[in-house]
């Protein structure tokens, strides 16, 4: 029997099994979507699966509304509120329960969701995915580096530290959502951390060209910009993609909620799929509510890197190269204290005929002052 290479593919093993869960969340409800979760993961797991997606901000939905200076104050303060009390902030209870539901599974879990930032000072939500491994374990987030058009008025800007790639018993696993698989070089940052499995979610999958609404159906599976981008990715990053849209329709909105009946969710009809790296799909598109699946066979990834090693034979660092920044504002409090420089302290210290051991004495205790 051949030994399995010193380098493994997908974690050593020779197949990983993946699913999508495209059904709905409980629309702007957090509690109840939890719940929903909880038993969606259970039944993902089934027939032995390591790796369960959910769509874009599944929790706990994404704002299919539109909003501006002339909204009606009420409906657009009752929305807001919605919005804000369905977000979630990780870690917490809540992330918790996520991860109780991946450890019963043993699967790991990716969950995208509306993420409140954890700071106290700061109150701003953002497009998010959760990562969580196979004991529970919440790994890390992604932050939606840019929101899209009006997403902007919902969501805050990710950070370099949301451009990251998870080493798992699974391979290497990474993602990216909506519009940044149209950022060109944020996709070339993930393929430059060498991602074997990329997690890639949208709202739903749309034509922008067909009119009426700027956002319709892709009934053809022909138009959505985001089928064509990811199978790119794939076959640029040598690695499987897992595209996950959302799934709703009217009878999962609640009938109190303010924008119910004014919201283009006629493109929220699924449209998942499973890329292999040669960027063909093995499952998918499939439309409507359903938990799609797939087998990821490693010898897909060693066959193509074979030919095309985007990070290795097949990269020219010496003509061209990506640098990806270490700003990451989102670890650290907004407000910072400044600390007096050492060489001013001692020089006004000598001036002033103050001991030095005073001077460090206090320097100590601001420093600990400002840490606490």
């Amino acid at each position: 029997m051949m030994q399995k290479s010193s380098k493994p593919v997908l974690g050593g093993r020779e197949i990983v099994r993946v699913a999508i869960v495209q059904k709905a969340p409980a629309f702007m409800d957090r509690e109840a979507s939890l719940i929903r979760a909880e038993k969606l993961i259970a039944e993902a797991a089934e027939g032995g699966t390591d790796l369960i997606v959910f769509p874009e901000v599944w929790l706990s939905g994404y704002p299919y509304w539109t909003e501006g200076w002339d909204s009606p104050l009420q409906q657009w303060a009752g929305g807001r509120i919605r919005f804000r009390d369905a977000a979630i902030v990780a870690p917490s209870e809540d992330t918790e329960r996520l991860g109780a539901a991946a450890r019963k599974a043993g699967a790991y879990v990716v969950m995208g969701c509306n993420e409140m930032d954890s700071r106290p000072e700061v109150s701003t939500i953002y497009n998010a995915l959760l990562f969580f491994d196979r004991d529970g374990r919440l790994m890390g987030r992604h932050r939606k580096t840019m929101p899209t058009f009006t997403e902007r008025m919902f969501w805050g800007q990710g950070d370099a530290s949301d451009l990251i790639v998870f080493d798992t018993d699974i391979g290497r696993l990474g993602g990216l959502i909506c519009g940044e698989h149209l950022m060109t070089l944020v996709r070339a940052a993930m393929i430059g951390l060498g991602e074997e499995i990329h997690v890639a979610v949208f709202p739903g999958a749309f034509a922008l060209h067909t009119g009426p609404q700027l956002e319709e159906w892709d009934a053809g599976h022909q138009a959505f910009w985001g089928h064509a981008s990811v199978r790119a990715h794939a076959l640029e990053a040598g690695a499987f993609v897992l595209s996950a849209c959302g799934q709703i329709d009217e009878a999962d909105i609640p009938d109190d909620f303010p924008h119910k009946g004014r919201m283009n969710i006629g493109y929220a009809k699924g449209g998942s799929s499973i890329i292999a790296p040669l960027g063909i799909p093995l499952v998918g598109p499939v439309e409507g509510p359903a938990i799609v699946r797939a087998e990821l066979q490693a010898w897909m990834i060693k066959a193509w890197k074979a030919i095309i090693d985007t990070n290795g034979h097949y990269a020219r660092p010496d003509l061209v190269g990506l640098r990806l920044s270490d700003h990451a504002p989102s670890q650290y409090p907004v407000l910072q204290r400044t600390q007096p420089r050492p060489a001013l302290l001692a020089e006004a210290a000598e001036k002033n005929g103050v001991e030095p051991a005073l001077v460090e004495s206090m320097m100590h205790e601001a420093a600990r002052l400002a840490s606490g």
